[in-house]
């Protein structure tokens, strides 16, 4: 039975960071969705999990695992990206370059300061 099994994972994704944070993400939902007393809402939230499940079990299941590993890649890099922000919030502010849409990260607590765009050049004037 266990190398059925193991003949049956051969060459499949799968659980990945991407698909656990998916299944329990869908199973909060799930349950959040049960105390909910308007029906809209409630089913709503409740097909959301649901699909969330199906499209967790769906990569775990994939045999296609570049595309599965591009994916958690791009899911694990946006993760680690706002560990980084919530860690500097109390240090450093982030703004948006106006014309490129660069995030450009400066220190707090400098007051008033002409901020430049490491990529176009833009200058633009925000609060610490």
């Amino acid at each position: 039975m266990k190398e059925k099994l193991r003949s049956f994972f051969y060459g499949r994704n799968g659980m990945d960071s991407l698909s656990s944070t998916l299944s329990w993400g869908s199973i909060i939902l799930m349950l959040v969705s049960g105390f909910i007393r308007i029906t809209l809402l409630r089913s709503t939230l409740y097909y959301l999990s649901l699909m969330g499940l199906i499209y967790a079990y769906y990569r775990v299941f994939s045999r296609n695992l570049s595309k599965r590993q591009a994916e958690n890649y791009a899911f694990l890099s946006w993760k680690n990206q706002c560990r980084q922000r919530w860690q500097q919030r109390k240090t450093h502010r982030f703004y948006r370059c106006p014309k490129c849409k660069t995030v450009l990260r400066v220190p707090k607590g400098k007051g008033k300061i002409s901020i430049t765009c490491r990529s176009c050049g833009e200058k633009f004037v925000k609060k610490t």
